[in-house]
């Protein structure tokens, strides 16, 4: 067995290999970056070495640095984890040169099955079907629009290194190619290091059905059943289960036998993943990943068997411990991942302090890297948590699963909780017939849930008592320079006439005036105009038992210097507070002052002082967690200013771009 386990990755996937490291009494160390000193897998695992700055590319992706942390560290063995450098053939290969053990495939198997191209080659020959498309990869532009303009659309773009919807679009028109193009490869080389696309045809309502296998490096494979992996945005998967939804005996005969015939002609050693697409009767081998998966959770439930384990043991010169007769399905599992992200506004990345994070237990399994005082920043993924359920069927995981998302409390970044919640109460979901495009058609004008008066009334108390917590004399709350020093009610036991802040959640600013507390213990508060009676009981650890109107609830709340982060029955919001009359016309400022949306880095800038430009066009792309975002003009008009340059860092809300409006022009802020 390996001596010592160099994990090479970060998160929860740094913390979930650990934990079998430790059953398993095998040390292990890790490597963390300038930004991750104080991470959770850092602190976990209790050993790890910096290797870099910030940026993937020069830490989790510096493969001389994490060799060398493997000779400090004592290791005889590297594991790549997820992402970054798992499915890196030049990678694997330096680790073996160094003499070390690689958890992983060799690097001559990764070449042939790493890359989207060779993989449909390998699937070729082994006379399995495969999508019709380019004859390789490339890295031209043009050579790629050339090849679509030659093709029926509509066309699908993919990141010939890629994986996890990462430089994938999907192209129904002429109509902007080579810009669209160009954004795959840019997004492709960010991600995975290379910038070639292959182009395939495009499969309209298709499943998205992958098989685990695992083979010994001696040309004996077996398979672990397959996986549903339909449900995904942009091609990026969001819930996962195992086994597959209402797949026929016949299908899934072919597709699990497919896979462990193409692991077995390229003798693959270790765990991997083969992916098809299934439409009607028919179905396309499309990639092999060679590596762990995100989604490995739900098979080990339903299999019992330890996938991290069985990487460890085959990487050890093992055989593999069990037959294919020996495996079977027991139950059914789902995974959701939850994410820092805003649905409302497509899924754009979310990034700042956790100042509160509650997971569900009860049998629930939980994968994280992260908890309450972590920092989510904009250089890597946007995940949370993992979120397993296992049930004796479908229909029971299914309402764990949906459980234990409404017992998630996440305070501090925008998350996808309310979207979970919404998708796996949808018709469609329940009964287990959706496709890969089923969230992008569905859920394209997602949009963001606004508080009920209850909520705000309450956010409102929560903040008074939280600047102002003791109560003086006949009850009125003063002296403080955020509040403008307003005096609490008329005299009469009534609230004030003028409102006391503003509290503002997405657009809308709502005032809030307040009364001094009754013999109820109840505070009067005006919330726009409407008068309501709140009691809060502390229940401790942020958490209160919050009573309006009628509705009793308990409310977590977290605060920073201007904001209340509020997550209860009554819904999940984070409300900037204002002083009276701080806000002016809402938020929107003179001119066409275009600001970014999120933190990250600035990928492009299109435009200079001087251009003319008109209503939506792109201005600059930023990139963010892997992720781009277009930045486009709120209205005709001439830049008079250019803020940010490519390749730069900026936080959100800096001014990017400055446009002087035509004279028909009124524009707002853009955010």
């Amino acid at each position: 067995m390996i001596h010592k386990l160099l994990i090479a990755n970060r998160g929860e996937i740094a913390c979930r290999i650990a934990r079998t490291c430790v059953r398993l009494a095998i040390p292990v160390a890790t490597v963390h970056s300038r930004a991750d000193r104080d991470a959770l897998h850092v602190r976990t695992i209790g050993e790890s070495v910096e290797i870099g700055d910030a940026p993937a590319s020069a830490s989790y992706l510096n493969a001389a640095a994490i060799i060398e942390a493997a000779r400090k560290t004592g290791a005889d063995a590297i594991h790549p984890g997820i992402g970054f450098l798992s499915e890196d053939p030049s990678f694997a290969a330096a680790v073996e040169a160094a003499g070390l053990i690689f958890v992983g495939p060799r690097a001559e198997t990764m070449r042939r099955f790493g890359d989207k191209w060779a993989a449909k080659h390998e699937a070729r020959a082994a006379n399995v079907p495969v999508i019709e498309g380019s004859e390789g990869s490339s890295d031209d532009a043009g050579k790629i629009e050339h090849l679509i303009r030659e093709m029926r659309l509509p066309v699908v773009l993919k990141a010939a290194a890629g994986g996890g919807g990462r430089g994938v679009r999907i192209v129904r028109t002429l109509d902007a190619l080579r810009e669209t193009i160009e954004s795959a490869m840019r997004e492709a080389k960010a991600s995975f290091g290379r910038p070639d696309l292959i182009v395939e045809s495009f499969i309209e309502k298709a499943r998205h059905l992958e098989v685990q296998v695992a083979g010994d490096g001696e040309g004996n494979a077996l398979h672990l059943f397959e996986r549903e992996c339909s449900l995904q945005r942009r091609f990026q998967k969001v819930i996962e289960e195992a086994p597959a939804v209402s797949l026929s005996p016949a299908i899934r005969e072919a597709l699990t036998l497919d896979a462990v015939r193409l692991a077995t002609r390229v003798a693959y050693r270790g765990v991997g993943t083969m992916e098809f697409l299934v439409s009607e009767d028919a179905y396309y081998f499309l990639e092999c990943n060679p590596r762990l998966q995100v989604e490995h959770t739900v098979t080990e439930e339903i299999t019992g068997v330890d996938l991290v384990e069985l990487q460890l043991r085959i990487a050890s010169g093992e055989p593999l411990p069990f037959t294919q007769d020996a495996i079977s399905i027991k139950g059914h599992a789902i995974q959701a991942r939850v994410c820092a992200e805003d649905p409302a506004k497509g899924f754009l990345p979310a990034t700042g302090k956790l100042l509160t994070v509650e997971l569900p237990g009860n049998g629930i399994r939980v994968e994280t890297g992260v908890e309450t005082g972590s920092e989510i920043t904009p250089h890597y993924d946007s995940m949370i948590a993992k979120l397993i359920a296992r049930g004796a069927d479908r229909k029971e995981a299914l309402q764990q699963l949906r459980a234990a998302i409404d017992k998630t409390i996440v305070l501090g970044v925008e998350t996808n909780l309310k979207f979970l919640a919404t998708l796996l109460a949808h018709p469609v979901v329940c009964a287990g017939q959706a496709d890969n495009r089923f969230i992008d058609r569905e859920f394209a004008s997602y949009a963001a849930a606004t508080p009920g008066l209850e909520l705000i009334a309450i956010g409102a108390c929560l903040w008074m008592r939280h600047v102002q917590p003791e109560l003086g004399g006949d009850g009125p709350w003063t002296g403080h320079d955020d509040l403008l020093s307003w005096r609490l009610g008329d005299g009469l036991g009534h609230p004030g006439t003028a409102p006391t802040f503003l509290l503002q959640a997405g657009g809308e600013p709502h005032s809030a005036s307040f009364g001094p507390i009754n013999e109820k213990m109840e505070i009067p508060v005006v919330v726009d105009g409407q008068l309501l009676h709140v009691r809060l009981d502390d229940l401790g650890g942020g958490r209160h038992m919050a009573s309006v109107a009628g509705v009793h609830g308990s409310v977590v709340a977290a605060f920073t210097k201007s904001a209340i982060h509020l997550q209860g029955p009554l819904g999940a919001f984070a409300f900037q507070i204002h002083p009276y009359l701080s806000l002016e016309s809402n938020g929107a400022t003179a001119g066409g002052s275009v600001q970014a949306p999120m933190m990250g880095m600035i990928a492009k800038v299109n435009v200079k002082v001087g251009d003319s430009v008109k209503r939506g066009d792109v201005l600059v792309i930023q990139e963010s967690m892997k992720m781009e975002l277009s930045i486009e003009a709120p209205c005709d008009g001439t830049v008079k200013k250019v803020g940010c340059a490519a390749g730069s860092m900026v936080e959100r809300h800096s001014v990017l771009v400055e446009i002087e409006p035509t004279d028909s022009n009124k524009s707002g802020e853009v955010k």
